[in-house]
């Protein structure tokens, strides 16, 4: 999620900016002005071409990509000199710069020493910005709006049984992944401003849908009639007809969304945002019906099987948050420490478990609120699934390149798959035969559920990586 001091500053004083233009806004303030080519930002928007971002740059009123990702590092290096006191020095070297262009691109864009724009301070730096941009007027405005609405819609409407497992290359960095019966997965690509759709039945990537600036977490309804994307960039919940295969609707959001997760009667969306607050959504009336201040950011959800409580990961805090959806107050926080993220209940409502960042697995009992554990896995955990049975917690450990199967009972890595890349977002089918594994180095691994309880009982672990890369080929 972008910084949301600067990010704020920035948008509250461009208020004339599409959902597109504030994507850009926040694209640049998260990677701190150092985004890389225009043709890696075009994608990461949903466009096709830098040209096409050089046409939506002068339809906002801001100004041309290189002009833009300079100031952006300027705004960020005086944000955070006033913030830390940290010298420019320490700021280009810690963001990988050559010092020297960091005092050459100061003193071209502003005119001033970095000893001068220290003393004129953040205000006045933001407002030399300010004079680049160009406000549209009156029905300027409107003309922007719709026509950016108009070019969203028209990319809209563009758009056997599997050897498995299986790896399906895929662009984009796959992150969230969601099944709704046994045929369709669809999986978010957050840096190409898409959700996938992989089709079971054949493992088969089949369609592409065109949803908005960093797609992370998605989740479908009850019916699996709709599915709900954040779309964190954009401000805003992109809501996907499952039948068509095509988004249907935009709910604009306070602040950067994040994790997803939808009520057990369908009628409200929980999410969280970098403003440190859990909402809840009416999806009726499309109005903030609950609004909980957070001790940190939270990047993961999960209800209890009865839907009366919401458990909430607040990664910075180490501490989980339980919120009764009843009457949306705190009923209890678990202070677990390290950073807690991934979260699951079980089915009968007993045993909270959690993937812990900094020492593995946490198992919580809920009636007692007791901590079971924690089960050190030896490098950071940060998303997790049960297996439909119930017997196995799968942890992605996401910097070590795998993912861990732990036995419920004894809280014992049965087995490591080794996936490699980045593994993130993980779900079964309804049917419990197939795991679906989003990798954000760029592919999707589908496997048996069964395979890492088969691999663990053969002492063979490594025996999936073989048959995967064959599968590749």
């Amino acid at each position: 999620m972008p910084p949301l001091p600067l990010a704020s500053a920035m948008l509250t004083r461009l208020p004339w900016l599409s959902a597109q233009g504030r994507a850009v806004i926040n694209v640049m303030v998260c990677e701190n002005g150092r985004t890389g080519s225009a043709d890696l930002v075009a994608a990461r928007l949903g466009l096709r071409t830098r040209f096409q971002l050089a046409r939506l740059l002068r339809r906002e009123g801001l100004p041309p990509y290189e002009l833009l990702t300079g100031w952006a590092s300027v705004l960020y290096w005086v944000f955070e000199a006033n913030r830390t006191a940290s010298t420019l020095l320490a700021l280009a070297r810690r963001a990988h710069v050559d010092p020297a262009m960091s005092y050459r691109l100061i003193r071209r864009l502003t005119g001033l020493r970095w000893s001068e724009l220290r003393r004129v301070g953040t205000a006045e730096v933001l407002r030399r910005f300010l004079t680049l941009c160009r406000p549209a007027r009156g029905s300027v405005v409107d003309h922007v709006r719709r026509r950016a609405a108009a070019e969203q819609r028209d990319d809209w409407r563009q758009i056997g049984t599997p050897v498995l497992p299986l790896r399906l290359p895929l662009e984009g960095g796959p992150f969230g992944v969601a099944i709704h019966g046994t045929r369709t997965a669809y999986i978010t690509r957050a840096h190409a401003a898409a959700v996938e759709r992989l089709d079971l039945a054949t493992g088969r990537l089949v369609g592409t849908i065109p949803v908005g600036c960093v797609p992370s977490a998605i989740t479908f309804d009850g019916t699996g009639s709709r599915a709900y994307v954040s779309i964190q960039y954009c401000d805003g919940i992109a809501v996907i007809d499952a039948t068509t295969h095509a988004p249907v609707e935009f709910l604009s959001v306070p602040g950067n969304p994040f994790p997803v997760v939808l009520a057990r009667n369908g009628r409200t969306l929980y999410f969280t945002t970098n403003e440190d607050r859990l909402y809840g959504l009416c999806l009726a009336t499309q109005r903030i019906i609950a609004s909980l201040p957070l001790p940190a950011t939270s990047h993961f959800l999960a209800l209890d099987p009865t839907g009366a409580r919401l458990y909430v990961a607040t990664r910075a805090a180490g501490t989980v948050v339980e919120v009764d959806t009843m009457h949306h107050r705190v009923m209890r926080t678990f202070k677990l420490g390290g950073q807690p993220q991934g979260l699951a209940v079980s089915r009968d409502g007993l045993m909270l478990y959690v993937a812990n960042e900094q020492h593995g697995l946490d198992a919580v009992c809920l009636p007692t609120g007791q901590r079971v554990g924690p089960l050190n896995l030896g490098a950071p955990a940060v998303e997790l699934a049960l297996s439909p049975d119930e017997r196995e917690v799968y942890v992605a450990l996401v910097s070590t390149g795998a993912v861990a199967v732990v036995d419920r009972a004894s809280l014992k890595v049965r087995a490591t798959l080794p996936t490699g890349g980045r593994p993130r977002g993980m779900a079964f089918d309804r049917s419990g035969r197939v795991l679906v594994i989003a990798n954000e180095a760029g592919w999707v691994d589908v496997l048996p559920a069964g395979l890492a309880a088969a691999a663990a009982a053969r002492a063979q672990p490594t025996r999936w990586t073989a048959i995967a890369a064959q599968a590749a080929l």
